[in-house]
């Protein structure tokens, strides 16, 4: 298993690859993303390997220990389907590549022969999941990790450029959706926070309600709820196609009908956002995104 490779282990080594943003790793084109702040959100993060991996409540936590954040791309529509997650840590890499590499881990080992170089990555024997470590700091794990693998590449030469004056880094990565990743790179150090940039269906999955709405975007914050351990506290900001006053007034509205009587604070922000807060949701949510 996976966790047998990534155990509380601490050596000396020889100079490892360079880290990067465990951000710039992610598809540059999904609909929802999401950040996770590991070691504020351990049952939740243990939850999401667990299930989403194959891989036993025991190993997944030792895992979620080593981790410090945690990014994830989505999308599932009938002509495509992404499933990523970035992770910048604390991974051993010659004990997970000699874990990995025995012939009973259950994992089987392969090189990219698409980049510069060759790096290696694993495959599940039981399960579709690849994982890659391209570097101590960096994990990756998705159904296709080779594409992942071609990102780090490339983010570490853009790195060593940038170190040596040859180019000015980008405020916003090439082909991101630069209100997602403002979103996802700014806010309380402990909150998760997500992006939905293809937001047609997202509020009927999330709230369970038929109620359609014109949104460009959805983005969300989950905390832990400062009144009970059982419950997140969670606000979501709805961005609305070509909103007018009339229909903010009118979506407020029919929110308000179609939520009650869940208990949230529903106003308008600005000229086209709408924020739900102060929603409780049970901590068994996790189930719900990660299943």
């Amino acid at each position: 298993m996976l966790a047998a490779a990534v155990l509380l282990f601490s050596c000396k080594s020889a100079p490892e690859p360079e880290a990067v943003d465990p951000l710039l790793l992610l598809d540059r084109d999904a609909a929802l993303y999401m950040y996770i702040p590991a070691q504020d959100y351990l049952p939740l993060l243990t939850t999401a390997l667990s299930q989403m991996a194959g891989m036993s409540e025991k190993d997944a936590e030792r895992i979620a220990s080593r981790t410090e954040v945690i990014y994830m791309a989505s999308e599932t529509t009938k002509t495509r389907q992404i499933f990523q997650l970035s992770a910048k840590g604390n991974y051993p890499l010659r004990h997970v590549r000699n874990a990995l590499g025995k012939p009973d881990s259950g994992w089987t080992v392969n090189f990219t022969d698409s980049t510069r170089v060759p790096y290696d990555y694993y495959a599940s024997a039981q399960t579709e999941i690849q994982l890659a470590l391209p570097s101590s700091q960096n994990a990756i794990v998705s159904f296709d990790v080779v594409p992942q693998i071609a990102l780090y590449e490339s983010a570490v030469e853009e790195q060593s450029l940038a170190m040596v004056g040859a180019t000015v880094p980008s405020a916003v990565p090439a082909g991101f959706n630069k209100d997602a990743y403002k979103f996802l790179t700014t806010g309380a150090p402990n909150e998760i926070r997500f992006y939905e940039c293809k937001a047609d269906s997202f509020l009927q999955d999330m709230l369970h309600t038929d109620m359609k709405l014109p949104l460009k975007s959805v983005a969300g914050t989950f905390m832990n709820s400062k009144k009970t351990s059982e419950e997140y506290e969670a606000t979501l900001i709805l961005e609305v196609k070509d909103a007018t006053p009339a229909k903010i007034k009118a979506l407020v509205a029919g929110l308000k009908i179609a939520l009650f009587p869940m208990p949230a604070k529903i106003q308008q922000t600005s000229a086209s956002h709408i924020t739900i807060s102060e929603i409780a949701i049970g901590k068994d949510f996790a189930q719900l995104i990660f299943k």
